[in-house]
């Protein structure tokens, strides 16, 4: 299960958008794998991605 921030007592004050629990635990029960919000899509996508190409642009800021 792949999931960002969630509407939680856990992740109050965070200031981006968060999933409802609800919709998380819906997406469970529908499945073996889930992706909960578009960040966590991302996030398992890299997983396949050198990762030179994914945290070149972090490393370049830097």
């Amino acid at each position: 299960m792949y999931l960002g921030p969630t509407d939680t007592d856990m992740a109050r004050g965070v200031l981006f958008e968060r999933n409802d629990p609800a919709d998380v635990v819906r997406s469970a029960l529908d499945g073996t794998e889930v992706i909960a919000d578009p960040k966590s899509a991302q996030a398992k996508a890299n997983l396949s991605l050198d990762p030179a190409t994914v945290h070149a642009p972090a490393a370049a800021t830097a």
